[in-house]
């Protein structure tokens, strides 16, 4: 076998089709304000390399390819010209579909022209029928080597046209789901029309019984830079894997930020984004997955890790512990090579203090950081409130009526700086800002006299 592609060898002895999954790119993403567009380009360089090293048949981008709905000229051309590098490398399919941050309009707008080099475009599920969303998919000799069901992220309003006619108990919008799958599917099999090739699917969803990082996400719930873990309406964030397919061998899924399995299920995953998208994500692994399929067999999958062009970290603490923090970073920055240094980015997590200023403590030695080590992002750690803190939660009404306005202030103070009622720096605290409080009570009393 001396001197055969990986890519024959696996042609030869079954039909295995190699795909690369990736989600989430987010081009155009400012986490921050940060300018994004180098890191992003090198991801996609590398990316571009990491097919032609592995020989792959297939890309499945499943949606957010853009951070918004109106990405810059900028993140635009990054996309197109990946697409154009791709197709002259000799990459002949390549899947791309919308998310729930995406344009359908802008990405279809290309979709006729670029499907003629083998670039499958669907962004979003309106006004195409099941069949317009499934795919033969050819091998390098031109051999058929699989069918794709390229599903999009689907819209409430949408979804709604999918419910069927007759529903069971339970939830209506994942039979909706179960109903949209099913007839793409019957669509593939027409395709695939007894052919033992492998079936893959798409998705951009939020499913559920997730492992890892969002496995107890409620609904309600918000990651650090205030996007909604579930960035869907209603009860779509609530999708069972049971919607997919069984027959699928397997299923391209974006949305969630990590790599993780569906309800444990090996052909159900999920790739995670090639990048960091907000600092309560940056010491997740950034992956993209290589994923050999074969027809009514388990896919063999490896995890690729993308590499870091781009540093984020998170400091926490006092004011102290962060200035502490700072002044290692930097040395051990400036200990690397200049020209392997990679742009970090800070965010400073500081707990409050009475009397000082986070900006102006931490001046000096955010004036003395080199060039390539910035703080993106300020954020104060959350307090106990004053019920939370002090004995507020436990009076009834009787006893927070018969409080006398000194108390109440007290409390307040304790509860906004974190301290402890009986400590030396809750004293201090109220020593100098009792008085003060009992100053403008005065004056406040005079005023309505």
């Amino acid at each position: 076998m001396q001197g055969i592609s990986p890519a024959c060898v696996r042609v030869l002895y079954c039909l295995i089709m190699r795909i690369i999954h990736t989600a989430d790119w987010h081009l155009g993403n400012q986490m921050h304000e940060i300018d994004r567009s180098v890191e992003s380009g090198a991801f996609l360089d590398w990316l571009l390399q990491q097919i032609t090293d592995l020989e792959a048949d297939v890309l499945i981008v499943s949606g957010d390819v853009f951070d918004t709905a109106h990405p810059s000229v900028g993140a635009r051309r990054q996309y197109y010209d990946f697409l154009a590098r791709a197709v002259k490398d000799g990459l002949g399919n390549i899947i791309i579909t919308g998310g729930n941050h995406d344009s359908a309009v802008l990405l279809d707008a290309a979709k006729e022209l670029l499907g003629v080099s083998g670039v499958r475009v669907v962004g979003s599920v309106s006004g195409i029928s099941p069949k317009d969303m499934v795919f033969e998919l050819t091998g390098k000799a031109g051999e058929t080597c699989g069918i794709c069901m390229a599903v999009p992220f689907v819209r409430e309003v949408e979804l709604r046209n999918c419910i069927p006619e007759t529903v069971e108990d339970g939830d209506v919008y994942s039979q909706a789901y179960c109903a949209l799958y099913t007839a793409v599917y019957e669509e593939a099999e027409k395709l695939r029309a007894g052919r033992h090739i492998p079936l893959v699917a798409t998705g951009h969803l939020y499913a559920a019984d997730l492992e890892g990082r969002l496995s107890g996400a409620k609904s309600n719930e918000k990651t650090d830079d205030g996007v909604k873990v579930l960035d869907v309406l209603g009860t779509l964030g609530n999708v069972p894997v049971s919607v997919f397919p069984e027959q699928a061998d397997y299923v391209a899924l974006g949305h969630i930020h990590y790599t993780t399995t569906v309800a444990k299920n090996p052909r159900v995953r999920y790739s995670g984004s090639p990048f960091v998208l907000g600092f309560d994500e940056a010491l997740i692994p950034r992956t993209i997955l290589c994923v050999d399929v074969e027809a009514e067999k388990q896919p063999a999958v490896e995890k690729i890790e993308v590499p870091a062009f781009s540093v984020y970290r998170r400091i926490s603490g006092t004011l102290a512990e962060v200035k502490q923090q700072l002044q290692s970073m930097a040395e051990a920055h400036a200990s690397i090579p200049e020209a392997k240094r990679k742009p970090v980015y800070l965010e400073i997590c500081y707990k409050k203090e009475l009397g000082l200023s986070a900006q102006e403590y931490l001046e000096p030695v955010l004036a003395a950081l080199p060039a390539s080590l910035s703080v993106a992002s300020w954020k104060p750690l959350e307090q106990k409130s004053a019920a939370a803190f002090s004995g507020f939660a436990s009076m009834d009404a009787s006893e927070l009526k018969n409080l006398d306005d000194t108390a109440v202030f007290t409390e307040l103070i304790l509860s906004k700086a974190g301290f402890q009622k009986d400590s030396p720096e809750a004293k201090a605290a109220l020593d100098v800002y009792l008085p003060l409080f009992a100053e403008i009570a005065a004056g406040v009393a005079q005023g309505e006299e």
